[in-house]
């Protein structure tokens, strides 16, 4: 710990010098270092979790008694069988039903809309995990939960499906605005889906009888050192008012959320001691002020207890937010 101490040390007094150096003016005097500066407001960035996510959720309506699939605009699927959905008191639903769908299946939205694949492991710490995306489905009866009581397939697209995965649901927090942590509830299979017209998809799919949140993934198979990573975050900002994700460079999405930020150091930490040596990827920081995102990326190469820093940020819309770090 003290060496994690010293590199910080180094790492913030690298950061004073840049924004005084030639080209950055500073007065003479005391100088402030981030964890000493008042915090900026958290306000905006807190909202733009629920901002992100409700925008892109997307709604059917099918009758309860019949089921049904519905499929997703990016090719998620929520297969419903017929007689499964009950109401509380135990009689069969016979009428319309509103079923709501939330596909993530980019990093970009990930972050933007404070997501992750942090993944709770076999010993109970936290890791990242390999993801073909995220799926989140709300299904209700004049406005109030339905009891499921029948096998919903929940379906998302891949077109290397050679490997059974893992299926992993969120228990502790299932709703539309919780920061989900992962856990692993059963396998998911190598899986074709039909469409209306008769295109073929494939993918993997689990099945499951309650509502929330699902993904599709697997645990990392690098057999490397783990290490922690560590993020020293602009002057102004900590966890209530920006977030730290490590994005690896992979055909699969992997993100993982930066939980811990310790005052004392002024650094966000991934703390979980769970990224391999040798991981390739982004630190992304990221903040909302004013309804507009501010951004900044940095590629990594990750060693022991490496520490990245975030000096300059760019203003981004949304939307942009979303490209620039799909584009990683």
């Amino acid at each position: 710990m003290k060496y994690v101490q010293f590199l910080c040390t180094i790492v913030l007094a690298g950061c004073l010098a840049i924004s005084c150096s030639e080209d950055h003016d500073c007065e003479e005097g005391i100088v402030e270092t981030p964890n000493a500066i008042t915090p900026i407001d958290g306000a905006d960035y807190a909202a733009s979790l629920m901002e992100c996510r409700q925008p892109k959720v997307q709604t059917f309506t099918i009758q309860g008694f019949a089921g049904g699939q519905l499929i997703g605009a990016q090719g998620g699927v929520v297969s419903i069988p017929g007689q499964s959905l009950f109401n509380p008191d135990g009689t069969i639903i016979d009428g319309e039903v509103e079923v709501s769908m939330l596909e993530m299946f980019t990093s970009g939205d990930i972050v933007a809309c404070q997501l992750s694949t942090n993944t709770r492991n076999a010993t109970g710490t936290i890791e990242p995990t390999l993801s073909e995306g995220l799926l989140f489905f709300d299904i209700r009866f004049n406005g109030e939960p339905v009891v499921i009581q029948g096998e919903i397939q929940i379906f998302i697209p891949e077109e290397n499906n050679t490997e059974e995965l893992l299926f992993f649901n969120s228990p502790s927090c299932p709703d539309l605005n919780c920061r989900v942590t992962w856990e692993t509830i059963g396998s998911a299979f190598p899986t074709e889906i039909d469409d209306p017209i008769g295109n073929i998809t494939t993918g993997y799919s689990g099945s499951t009888s309650q509502t929330g949140w699902y993904s599709i993934a697997q645990f990392n198979p690098s057999q490397n050192e783990r290490t922690t990573v560590y993020n020293v975050p602009p002057a102004g900002f900590n966890d209530t008012n920006s977030n730290v994700f490590l994005s690896y460079t992979n055909d699969k999405i992997a993100v993982s959320l930066f939980e811990q930020y310790d005052l004392n150091l002024g650094v966000f930490s991934e703390v979980y001691n769970e990224i391999p040596l040798d991981t390739q990827g982004h630190l992304i920081f990221i903040s909302r002020l004013d309804g507009i995102f501010r951004l900044d990326t940095s590629q990594i190469s990750v060693t022991q207890d490496i520490i990245g820093a975030t000096t300059n940020t760019s203003e981004l819309a949304e939307d942009q937010t979303i490209t620039v770090i799909n584009s990683l």
